[in-house]
Parts: structure tokens; C-alpha cells; sequence
């Protein structure tokens, strides 16, 4: 067993996080008993009770502080170690918190909670199979023990095996039936493996036990949210917010109800408590290496000097320049707007804005917390404020009448048009249809959200039209798959990197007569550039506002489930329209 530890321990990384949904308490504080000398026994014990008393209270610095001098005591004491460890991991110090469980473990391996905090550390770093291993053996040295059923339930739920994490909470919940946190754990698996419906069962239940549980609230905010109650989910995200009194929590939960605000449509208080999105409180949220005040839009910009600052994923990205030229006409020709963009879209924001200086920004990942740098900027006196675009939005985009009806709002290069158009050209006759099928990332998570490919058949049969891939990404198994079971063959453009080359996406995006995929880079590009997208989203999906459309985009259409996860008949629409545009054109 003990090799088995060592090798996990050093497998510790900075790779990217998650935050666990339902993970049960954080590092759990161990009983205050230790195997330290008998001579420095009495000395160590007070000091670890109040280290504990400021772990408590949130005040980690002090609870790390005493338990140094508790270490300093005696450094074998495997209870001192485990505090530090503790300490260590509230302060976001995770590679340094991992070596001090592994101390403690050391020294007392027969204590189980330094098993469950080791997974629960292993867990935040994506380090899913030895939070998997560190959890089995916490549960060998106390079976049964609700926290590490649960713990390990959202384990294998994250590696995609839900039906072994069913089977390991439905098993828990014949013995603690009354356990409202082991059926809100059942409803998270549900939830996550695309059945918000049967999850939103599970959790009325685990609210009939605990009604005031934020966690449980919040969870049901997002089931409702999925489920397509939208009015649920807002008041079950406001319910859980009024009740919640950990800062992490807090964080996640408004973040939470700034979704379900902005599908509603209500962009005021959407946008106030997408705010949340800032508070280093939360687990995933962003850190920024920024030596300037951020605007949230209380002060006048007027002829302050700004550095505008893309943030959220490439395509939040590009979606969120919507509003850039508003925003920079409300500063007025007396202020200066920098940007500072992801580097793909440097290009883009030059022809598009011609801002006096354009920089890049990319992320750096430290104990598994991306943070945001930009290194160009030497000197940020130079700036009065730096604006995320998000905030950029907020300003400009107050209620849907704020969205101007327009074909695009970026400026393509003229050159790759011509390149792509060529290209497009080149191919078999009949209209030309860009398919995008999927993310970039995608994990357990994830998936529910996209349409599986199997669900394209009755697209790809579409008599007529000639298919190009737009799906940046390994996606050779899905084309030859097309190919071997259909017949039909996805092209792909000669000389065009979809994942480096975002010029020569959008450029691809106008050359092709439509495209079809769900929220990406890809489709984001061609829509925002002035080309026809037809998106796969799910109704809830804050962009569209409850809308049915996405007002970002006037000229496109959404093709949205009835019910959340049911692909198939949704495809079936989308065949039957394209069928109807390809006819047309073939006769025009």
C-alpha cells in the first residue's frame, strides 16, 4: 500500500482544476489527538486548537502560522503535519499541501481522514484515479463512512462511470436513508450523466430533509436551469445564495444565478451577479495578475485611458466584442482604449478597432488556479482602469433592445476570403455546409451539452449538399466513421489550420454557405464575422435570453431540444430544414 501512495503523491501537478460539485465539507479537520512525544504533548495541543479555531473562522495565514509552531514543536507529530496540510490547501497551495498529507501519512498511516483530504487535493488538481485510490482506501479504514461514499460517488461521476456511482450512493442511501447529503449526491450523478429530470426528483427529496442547505438549492437551481424552468432555477439560485455563508460557496452560487438571470433575460441583475466570476473566493474562478483597478461600472470612463481585456473562453471572447465599439465610442475620442486579447484574435481587433496598441494575454496555471497575465504592459500607470469585456457588455447591453440588428461586427481578411472562397470553390458542386460537432474539451461533464455524432445522421443524408468539417481538434474517427457507415464524405480545406489560423476560419465562415454546430470558436467566428450559422444550444443557454434566438447574432438561427439532452428529434428538424434550403438553391 505504501508504494501505491508514493507513486500517487508524485504524480502532483498544476494541471487544470474543477471544482467538485457536492464534494462534502473540504479538507475535514482530523480529532485533536496526536502521536507526538509525551514530552511536548501538552505543549502542542493548545496550539493545534487554535489553529484550528482560526482554520474555522477562515482565517488560514493564522491557523498555518500556529501549526508551523506546532511543527517546530516536534515535526513528527502527524496531526501537526495534517493541520499544515489543511492550512496550506484553504490558502489555494495545493503541490505544498499534498506534501504535508503526505508527512502525516507518514507518520500515522493509519488515520483515514489524511486519505480522504489527500483525494479531496488530488480531486481539485484533476487528478481523478488517485483521488479514486486515495478515497477506496479511506473507505477500507472506515467503511461505510457517508462523507467518503459521497466523496467517491463524485469521483467516478467525473470520469463518466455513473452507473458504479449510482450503485455506490443508492447502496449508502438503504442505510442512511435520511442522509439529505447522500441523495443530493444521487441527483448530482443524474444531473451530470443528462438526466435533469430524474435528478430534480432526488433533490426535492434531500430538500425535504434539509431544507436550508444552499449547496442542495443551488444544485436544484441548475437542474431546474437544464430541465428548462428557468423561473425555478432563478428562485431556487436566490434561495440558495440568501442562505449560504461559506465565501466559496457564495462565490460559486451567485455565479450560478447570474446564469440563471441572463436566460431569463433579466441583463441587469445578470449581469450584476455575474460579478461573482471576479471573487477569488471561488474555486474555478480566474486570478489576475493586474497591477490596475478593474472597472465595474460605476465610475465615468469618459476620457479615461482603459485597457479593454477579453476574458471567459476563446469564443466568450469573441462573442463578447459585440459591444467593444460601443464601449470604446462611450469613452469618447478624449480617452484611449488598449486591448489586450487572446493572440489568435490580435489580427481580428486590429482591422475590426484599430486600437493604438493591441497586446496579447494567456494564463498561467499555479496549484491548479488559472490566472490571467499580460506581459507586455510594463507600466500600468499607464492605465486608469483595466475592463474585462464581460464588463464591457454589461455597460452596453442592458436589456435586449441594446443589441443592434447587424451581419456581423468583425472585419474579415481580405486576403483569406479570397483564399477560402477558392478553396470552397474547389469542391463538388451544390451548397456548402460547415459542421462543427463538438468542444475542444470534452469530458464527462461536458458531453451532455453536445449532440452525440451518431445524432447527425439524417443531417449528413441531406441529398444535395457538400459537408466541410469546421471542427478544430481530433475529429478523424467521426469523419472516416461518416464515410464508412454512410457514405459520406466531410472534406476538409486544404491548407487551413482550424485551430491556429482564426483568420482563415472566419474567412471559411463567409465562403461557406452555412454553418451548423453548437456555441464553439468556430461558429462563433463565422456568425460574429457576418456569416449564417445555424447553432445547437439548449433553450437554457444564457445567450439566448429566453429569446429562442441569440440577439448577439440577428442573421442566425438556434435549434434548440424540446427537453434537455434529446438530440435525436432535434436533428430530425435540422435535416428537414437543411433539406428544404438545399432544394430551394438546386432549383434557383
Amino acid at each position: 500500500m505504501s508504494t501505491d501512495i508514493q507513486s500517487i503523491i508524485k504524480q502532483k501537478t498544476d494541471e487544470a482544476k474543477r471544482v467538485p460539485k457536492g464534494a462534502i465539507g473540504g479538507a475535514c479537520l482530523p480529532e485533536l489527538a496526536t502521536n507526538g512525544s509525551n514530552k511536548t504533548v501538552n505543549k502542542i495541543l493548545p496550539v493545534l486548537r487554535r489553529a484550528k479555531k482560526m482554520i474555522d473562522a477562515g482565517d488560514y495565514p493564522s491557523g498555518a502560522k500556529l501549526a508551523l509552531r506546532a511543527i517546530n514543536m516536534d515535526e513528527n507529530c502527524a496531526l501537526a503535519n495534517h493541520v499544515m496540510a489543511i492550512a496550506l490547501e484553504k490558502l489555494g497551495h495545493l503541490s505544498k499541501a499534498l506534501e504535508f498529507y503526505e508527512r502525516a501519512w507518514r507518520q500515522d498511516p493509519n488515520d483515514g481522514e489524511v486519505y480522504q483530504n489527500l483525494a479531496l487535493v488530488a480531486w481539485k488538481l484533476d487528478m481523478l484515479p488517485a483521488a479514486e485510490k486515495f478515497l477506496q482506501l479511506f473507505l477500507e479504514i472506515s467503511p461505510g463512512n457517508v462523507n467518503g461514499v459521497i466523496n467517491l460517488s463524485g469521483v467516478l461521476r467525473d470520469q463518466g462511470r455513473f452507473e458504479e456511482a449510482v450503485e455506490l450512493t443508492r447502496a449508502a442511501i438503504y442505510t442512511h436513508q435520511d442522509n439529505a447529503m447522500l441523495w443530493n449526491a444521487l441527483a448530482t450523478v443524474l444531473l451530470e450523466s443528462g438526466d435533469p429530470f430524474q435528478a430534480m426528483t432526488f433533490y426535492d427529496e434531500a430538500l425535504r430533509l434539509d431544507p436550508d442547505s444552499a449547496r442542495i438549492w443551488h444544485n436544484m437551481a441548475y437542474a431546474a436551469g437544464l430541465a428548462g424552468d428557468r423561473e425555478l432555477a432563478a428562485s431556487a439560485g436566490e434561495k440558495a445564495l440568501a442562505m449560504s455563508t461559506v465565501p466559496e460557496d457564495r462565490a460559486t452560487i451567485e455565479y450560478g444565478l447570474s446564469q440563471s438571470c441572463l436566460a431569463l433575460g433579466q441583463l441587469e441583475k445578470g449581469w450584476r451577479a455575474h460579478l461573482s466570476r471576479f471573487d477569488p473566493a471561488g474555486p474555478s474562478n480566474m486570478l489576475y495578475a493586474i497591477d490596475a483597478p478593474r472597472w465595474d461600472g460605476e465610475e465615468d470612463l469618459t476620457g479615461k485611458r482603459v485597457l479593454l481585456m477579453g476574458e471567459q473562453g476563446l469564443g466568450d471572447e469573441v462573442l463578447y466584442m459585440n459591444a467593444a465599439q460601443d464601449f470604446m465610442d462611450a469613452i469618447g475620442p478624449n480617452g484611449r482604449v488598449d486591448f489586450a486579447v487572446e493572440r489568435r484574435l490580435i489580427g481580428v481587433v486590429q482591422r475590426t478597432y484599430s486600437p493604438r496598441k493591441i497586446m496579447r494575454h494567456f494564463n498561467v496555471n499555479r496549484e491548479g488556479r488559472q490566472i490571467r497575465v499580460i506581459p507586455d504592459v510594463k507600466d500600468w500607470s499607464a492605465y486608469d482602469y483595466y475592463v474585462p469585456l464581460g464588463n464591457a457588455v454589461a455597460a452596453q447591453r442592458k436589456s435586449l433592445e441594446d443589441f443592434p440588428d447587424h451581419k456581423g461586427y468583425l472585419v474579415p481578411d481580405p486576403e483569406k476570403v479570397k483564399t477560402m472562397e477558392k478553396a470552397v470553390a474547389a469542391l463538388p458542386a451544390g451548397p456548402k455546409i460547415g459542421l462543427c460537432w463538438k468542444s475542444m474539451v470534452m469530458n464527462a461533464n461536458r458531453a451532455k451539452y453536445f449532440s452525440p455524432f451518431d445524432a447527425w445522421k439524417p443531417v449528413l443524408q441531406t441529398p444535395g449538399a457538400v459537408f466541410v468539417s469546421m471542427q478544430y481538434g481530433d475529429c478523424a474517427e467521426e469523419i472516416a466513421q461518416a464515410q464508412k457507415d454512410l457514405g459520406v464524405t466531410i472534406h476538409e480545406l486544404p491548407g487551413l489550420d482550424l485551430k491556429e489560423d482564426l483568420d482563415g476560419v472566419a474567412a471559411a465562415g463567409l465562403a461557406l454557405d452555412l454553418t451548423i454546430g453548437p456555441m464553439n470558436a468556430s461558429t462563433n467566428l463565422a456568425a460574429a464575422h457576418g456569416g449564417i450559422v445555424w447553432f445547437l444550444a439548449s433553450p437554457d443557454h444564457w445567450p439566448l435570453h429566453s429569446t429562442g434566438t441569440i440577439p448577439w447574432y440577428p442573421t442566425s438561427r438556434v435549434f434548440s431540444p424540446e427537453q434537455f439532452g434529446k438530440w435525436d428529434e432535434t436533428m430530425q428538424r435540422v435535416a428537414k430544414t437543411l433539406g428544404d434550403v438545399v432544394g430551394q438553391r438546386k432549383v434557383a
